[in-house]
């Protein structure tokens, strides 16, 4: 079993581990990463399992490990097509990145009345975006107590990735609030916004 060692790094140094190793390593290998970052267990999880690769976690205190029985070797060439495949579905999708609790300057409480007015619409469209960013003080918008959590809800369950910044849920003292979605990187978001064919800002 080929063993990958990442604790006591920071996101995105885990993933990038990840995928170096994953570049190397001989089909149908099993493979243990440790880390000791949940926001880097996630990611990682979500790159091998978009990669077609079984991962069986187990938590011991605050170090995970992410066991792949059966890995695959993700080759530059892979990766390549696998880009190329998604922009030619991707067409015409796009990604919503919302920074604050409210829309617009000026009045605090029109920004919040927008925002809410905006994101209840949204299951509603024909087009709908293929991930929505909550970054800062947009993450109180998919906490629990959130007055826009079942429209949330709706657009997730409609395929609609939902990604909330484990940094900002940490510095506002909120991941155990979180009601909808799933913490992310920044490496992450990076990766979803420059894969988008449209970024809405509102």
């Amino acid at each position: 079993m080929k063993i990958i060692d990442a604790k006591g790094l920071r996101c995105p140094q885990p993933l990038l581990m990840t995928r170096k190793v994953f570049g190397e390593i001989k089909d149908k290998e099993s493979v243990k990463i440790i880390i000791d970052s949940e926001n880097a267990c996630n990611s990682i999880t979500h790159f091998l399992e978009d990669n077609g690769m079984k991962v069986n976690s187990q938590k011991d205190g605050n170090v995970y490990e992410l066991i792949v029985p059966e890995a695959r070797k993700i080759t530059e060439a892979a990766a390549e097509e696998q880009v190329c495949r998604e922009e030619i579905v991707q067409t015409g999708n796009y990604a919503v990145a919302i920074f604050k609790n409210r829309l617009g300057e000026g009045s605090e409480e029109l920004g919040m009345l927008l925002i809410k007015a905006l994101i209840n619409t949204l299951p509603d469209t024909t087009r709908k975006p293929r991930t929505m960013i909550f970054m800062n003080s947009g993450i109180f918008l998919v906490l629990k107590n959130s007055p826009v959590l079942e429209a949330l809800k709706k657009l997730e369950q409609s395929g609609v990735e939902i990604l909330a910044c484990g940094t900002c849920l940490d510095y506002f003292q909120k991941k155990e609030e979180l009601g909808v979605g799933r913490v992310s990187t920044m490496y992450e978001i990076l990766e979803r916004l420059s894969q988008a064919s449209n970024v809405l800002y509102p």
